[in-house]
Parts: C-alpha cells; sequence; structure tokens
C-alpha cells in the first residue's frame, strides 16, 4: 500500500468521527439506483465501514499482486481508490447531515472518471 492511499483514507476516517456528534444514531449506506437510501447501520460503523473495505482492499490488491494471485497494481491505483472512495464518503455524510442530494446523480461523473482512468493504468 501506498502512503498516499493510506492517508487519503485515514483523513476520511478522520473527516467521519469529527461529524459522528452531528449524524442521526442510524445513517444511510448505500443508496438504490434511484438515490434513494436503502440501508442503514449504526452511525460508528457508517463512518468507519467505507475507509475499512478501502484499506482492506489496498491490502488484498498488495498481497494478490506478490503472491501470483492475479497481476500487481500500479502504485498510483492506492490513492487513485482512496480519492474515488473518499468522496462517495462525503456524499454519504453528506446525505446523513441533512444535504439532500441524489447520491446516485452525484456519484455518476466520478464512478466514469474512475472507471476510465483505471482502464488507461491498465493499457
Amino acid at each position: 500500500m501506498t502512503l498516499l492511499g493510506v492517508a487519503i483514507f485515514a483523513i476520511t476516517a478522520l473527516a467521519g468521527l469529527a461529524l459522528l456528534p452531528r449524524l442521526p444514531s442510524e445513517v444511510a449506506i448505500h443508496f438504490g439506483i434511484g438515490g434513494e437510501p436503502d440501508s442503514f447501520v449504526a452511525a460508528p460503523a457508517g463512518v468507519l465501514l467505507l475507509p475499512g473495505i478501502g484499506l482492506a482492499t489496498l491490502a488484498f490488491t498488495r498481497v494478490a499482486g506478490s503472491v501470483g494471485i492475479g497481476t500487481s497494481t500500479p502504485p498510483v491505483f492506492d490513492p487513485l481508490l482512496a480519492t474515488f472512495l473518499g468522496y462517495v464518503q462525503a456524499l454519504v455524510l453528506a446525505y446523513n447531515l441533512g444535504v439532500r442530494i441524489n447520491v446516485t446523480t452525484a456519484l455518476a461523473p466520478a464512478l466514469v472518471t474512475f472507471v476510465a482512468v483505471v482502464f488507461v493504468i491498465q493499457r
């Protein structure tokens, strides 16, 4: 894992923890295709879930590449993934703080950009 990727996830987790007192006791963590929330968890879990999944993903890609399970990922993948998931976390936190946005619509441009960049990196 690169230090930058880990740092971005740490900042994401710290931002969520700082906002924890302002969040409802249960927070939305998943949104349906129409942009409405369809899955909820306790706020502390919701704040730490995405950074935790992101760190686990970075660790898995490094281990898988080093033991020959798959091809190794370039170092730029770590901050790219961390930035994308940090953006997702920011949208989720904003929604749970009362900002009424369509998360699906707000996520679409970032998702397209992430997929395009990953495709270019793989070429």
